[in-house]
């Protein structure tokens, strides 16, 4: 007994999209089917059933007698999920062997409703689209300023020393060209933890604010000038030599000692320590030197400047307003 021949759809057909056409098994499986019916179906279920034919039912379809040509049914078709979408289509239903052959033409206004329903899902996705724009521009600009926050104090709004870290390696990799010079500042508060003992933090944040702004005030656009910790702060100046950092040094504990800062009974106080960049200095090096010459400033009375020199043995200390060096302190 030979097996009943399988029919297969011709390739021509398949990409069509407003004509529908499959091969159903009596089980309800779909052995093949073309663009228009599967997209019919997408959307409307997870997966095809025999429930997805609402009229007539599969059941009905498959029970149908069967006309000479083969015709079981001609009419109105719709398919979709029994509780959701639905499209309708007109055509005919055939058997073949053992499977139910669908050829039918989408109602106009079915094929209306999916044009639609393609256009709604368009613009939702292009709302989804500007919406996730939209936050990726605010998420961007959120790290920016975590960024921001993370290289600025928050207290004097100046930058962390990472920062003038950052710009004095640059500024040296300048200096082997250019061989200009270059200076760092770095000036502590005198006697800052007996203020914020006797005023408490709040005060003392006051006093760091008001340094800040004498800070901001005092440097160039090409100066650098950053809050380096607690109580120091240090300014880097390029294009400037000794005298012109000393004459920073000195303008900024002059403006500190003639002002006064309430609720403080009397002006506040600071020591500067100046270092010049040396040939073949490292970053480290240059600190040293300055750090060295702040706490010479600090051993001998406070409220002074103090220059490095390349030993401490040569470090000058200028004190009480003279620009000449305090040789006894040499």
């Amino acid at each position: 007994m030979s097996a009943s021949p399988i029919a297969i759809l011709p390739a021509w057909l398949k990409d069509f999209r407003a004509i529908a056409v499959a091969l159903i098994s009596e089980d309800g499986q779909i052995v093949e089917a073309n663009e228009g019916f599967l997209m019919t179906l997408a959307g409307i279920s997870e997966g095809f059933s025999t429930a997805n034919f609402i009229e007539p039912s599969f059941n009905l379809l498959r029970r149908s007698p069967v006309q000479a040509n083969g015709l079981i049914y001609h009419g109105l078709l719709t398919l979709g999920a029994p509780d959701g979408a639905q499209r309708a289509f007109s055509g005919r239903v055939y058997r073949m062997n053992q499977m139910l052959f669908i050829a039918a033409e989408m109602d106009i206004a079915a094929f209306e409703q999916m044009n639609d329903e393609n256009e709604k899902l368009r613009k939702e996705l292009d709302d989804v689209r500007r919406q996730l724009s939209k936050r990726n521009h605010a998420l961007q600009a959120a790290l920016e300023e975590i960024t921001e926050l993370k290289q600025h104090d928050t207290v004097t709004g100046l930058p962390h020393r990472v920062i003038l870290d950052m710009r004095m390696e640059e500024e040296i990799t300048r200096w082997e060209r250019s061989r200009r010079p270059l200076a760092l500042l770095l000036m502590d508060i005198d006697d800052f933890g007996k203020l914020n003992a006797d005023y408490g933090r709040d005060v003392g944040d006051e006093v760091l604010k008001h340094i800040a702004t004498l800070l901001k005030q005092a440097v160039r656009t090409v100066d650098v000038a950053v809050r380096y910790g607690g109580q120091e702060f240090a300014i880097l100046l390029p294009e400037t030599n000794e005298m012109g950092a000393l004459i920073v040094a000195e303008r900024m504990r002059m403006d500190l000692s003639s002002q006064l800062i309430l609720p403080l009974l009397n002006p506040i106080s600071a020591s500067f320590g100046v270092a010049v960049y040396l040939s073949g200095e490292q970053r480290e090096e240059l600190y040293g030197r300055a750090w060295r010459a702040l706490k010479h400033a600090k051993a001998h009375g406070k409220n002074a400047v103090t220059i490095a020199g390349v030993v401490g043995e040569c470090d000058h200390l200028y004190q009480g307003g003279s620009m000449e060096p305090n040789v006894a302190n040499i």
